[in-house]
């Protein structure tokens, strides 16, 4: 359930490893022009090509561009980071399935479902796994800019430019304060440009880290489903494809299944309990600013531990700062 970035790369291992296997999909609809949830499309490289060639594809051709370097906060941060098509790349993991309306499901005909639909759960058991925020994005037709650059946002979150070509770019804001309070820090972003707006989307995300258990009967979970979004960034691609391998390497095995999750992700609950402190007007302590060097690697981002402090005090500070005002 669910034809996102990890229940397409789900299918298209099944497919690869058990070409017999009989697989039903079922992905809701949407109203975005390209078909996809509200995403940047910033992916490690390196991870992004090993996942990819698990499945038998070669990843160089869903890469837009490649990045050595990013910009945070006018800050210039090292980086091995791509650009991808996601839509493309969902569409070749697919191949020439046709995924039906969620609606006409009869679950009980089946022998396993996996809940792949995101922060909306629809198989999974009920959560209140916090944080969950809201990103709004538009696509520009505008020159791009050397970088993919990002800036904080004063009420919590962050702000990002996101070339997608020679000549158009991905304009977006996440906030935990809801869908207004994103669109005001998009607004100010997009305050003077007459760019053309190509489309626009926005969405929930549960950036939580790993929500147990990641099975409930004979349904079982992957990416952000199980809340695989990492807090800090915001990225959801490489998170649910890998635990989608994960799943199907441990298929008969619910333990291993989450044990593997749990060793690989279990660092975005620690994000994530430091950001629930942090928006509870808390401030940090010394230890909160230790993140573990995952938290930019899924993304493909690599600073020196320096310039993840000082970016992690900066945005801390600003944020309860703004909060008092």
């Amino acid at each position: 359930m669910g034809c996102g970035s990890g229940g397409s790369y789900l299918y298209r291992l099944l497919r690869r490893r058990n070409p017999d296997s009989d697989i039903t999909l079922f992905d809701p609809p949407t109203a975005n022009a390209c078909g996809i949830k509200c995403c940047a499309w910033g992916v490690s490289r390196p991870l992004f090509s090993k996942l990819c060639a698990e499945a038998g594809v070669n990843s160089e051709q869903f890469v837009i561009s490649r990045y050595d370097h990013v910009v945070i906060n006018g800050q210039r941060l090292k980086a091995d980071l791509a650009i991808i098509n996601k839509p493309a790349l969902v569409k070749n993991f697919l191949g020439d399935a046709q995924p039906l309306d969620p609606g006409t499901a009869d679950v009980s005909v089946f022998d396993r479902i996996i809940d792949a639909t995101g922060s909306e759960r629809a198989f999974m058991p009920p959560t209140d796994a916090q944080p969950v925020v809201s990103a709004v994005q538009v696509r520009l037709k505008a020159r791009a800019p050397d970088a993919p650059t990002a800036v904080f946002n004063p009420g919590g979150g962050y702000s990002w430019l996101f070339p997608i070509g020679a000549d158009e770019v991905h304009l977006g804001s996440l906030s935990p304060g809801g869908f207004d309070k994103a669109r005001e820090e998009l607004k100010k972003m997009m305050s003077g440009s007459k760019s053309k707006v190509v489309c626009s989307c926005r969405g929930k995300i549960r950036c939580h880290g790993p929500i147990l258990p990641l099975n409930a009967g004979s349904v079982w979970g992957i990416g952000e489903s199980i809340g695989l979004v990492d807090p800090v960034t915001g990225a959801g691609i490489i998170p649910a494809m890998t635990s989608a391998k994960m799943l199907v390497d441990h298929w008969d095995s619910p333990g291993e299944y989450q044990a593997d999750v749990l060793q690989r992700f279990s660092y975005m609950i620690k994000e994530a309990n430091i950001l629930n402190r942090l928006m509870a007007g808390n401030p940090l302590s010394s230890g909160d600013l230790f993140f573990p060097k995952q938290a930019l690697e899924t993304i493909g981002i690599s600073p020196s531990l320096a310039e993840f402090v000082g970016l992690v005090v900066k945005g801390a500070r600003d944020y309860l700062a703004h909060r008092r005002a």
